[in-house]
């Protein structure tokens, strides 16, 4: 499987959109904004359907919750509604590309509670399996078959949006960002896979690492028995601090093929992986040449 989050970065720089809280959800109320949207996401199911891959299509519900729709001036019944058009837009999209060799998931990557790049008060388990609850019971009511923890950098909040997951009934994975392999609040990345599954009888179906480059995380993978719960990789295009590249006025997209070969170099590492995608900066580019080279290696195995 492939997926593209971070595609934020793209609506700003080459297609000149202001996203307001980096809030891409609202351009689903703007046509030249659904159009720019759903272009990039064609060509992202069309560089991995081309390499025999299917998709989890999802990104736009980064952050469509209660506390970003606020600050952009969403009610709850505007920000319910475009959950689930969100879903819906998926659906349109990825049908004519769903086949049983490739498969087309509806997915809906959520954010964590405040800046995943800024961290300030952090929610405890309780307060995020709340929180995260209200989001993940309408993308369940919209036909979402999973939904996924983008960009979390606190155990406690991939507790609880485990446990809100699990009350509603839909699978749930985990993506940590892990620079230098660890999680902004210390935790190594194999100590918070642990303790999130502790905590929750192993919820999540997976965990993946996101929004960091493979030269910034790989030092903290390891063998361990905690890396047979790594389900994939969604690295950025670039190794830079991750305020600086979401605020540089241009998109740093790196070297396509490159990227692709590290991420080759960990589907030897990890057999078990089976999501390879791109973060920050990628794009149907780097999909189509992660999606070829990680095939090759597979391919190499059997």
């Amino acid at each position: 499987m492939t997926c593209a989050w971070g595609f934020e970065t793209w609506l700003q720089y080459v297609d000149g959109f202001e996203l307001r809280h980096f809030c891409a959800f609202e351009l689903l109320n703007d046509a030249r904004g659904r159009a720019c949207i759903a272009d990039y996401h064609r060509k992202v199911i069309e560089a991995a359907v081309a390499q025999g891959f299917g998709v989890i299509n999802d990104g736009l519900h980064y952050r469509a919750s209660r506390d970003w729709g606020d600050l952009i001036g969403f009610s709850r019944a505007a920000l319910e509604e475009i959950n689930i058009r969100g879903i819906e837009f998926y659906r349109e999209i990825a049908k004519p590309y769903d086949s049983p060799e490739t498969p087309m998931i509806l997915g809906a990557s959520i954010g964590p509670r405040g800046d995943a790049y800024n961290i300030g008060r952090l929610p405890d388990a309780a307060e995020a399996e709340d929180y995260h609850a209200e989001q993940i019971l309408t993308l369940k009511k919209a036909g979402a078959d999973m939904v996924s923890a983008a960009t979390f950098s606190s155990v406690q909040e991939a507790i609880g949006f485990t446990r809100a997951a699990q009350a509603a009934g839909i699978p749930c994975t985990i993506s940590f960002v892990a620079k230098g392999g660890r999680l902004q609040g210390g935790e190594r990345l194999g100590e918070a896979i642990t303790a999130v599954d502790a905590a929750t009888q192993k919820g999540p179906a997976y965990y993946t690492v996101n929004c960091t480059h493979p030269t910034e995380f790989a030092a903290g993978l390891s063998d361990e028995a905690w890396s047979a719960r790594l389900g994939g990789f969604l690295p950025n295009a670039v190794a830079m601090e991750l305020l600086s590249l979401c605020s540089l006025g241009h998109l740093e997209d790196g070297d396509p093929k490159e990227l692709g070969g590290q991420m080759a170099d960990l589907a030897r590492r990890y057999p078990q992986a089976h999501v390879w995608g791109g973060c920050c900066g990628t794009d149907a580019r780097h999909i189509g040449e992660i999606a070829r080279q990680v095939r090759a290696v597979r391919q190499a195995a059997a």
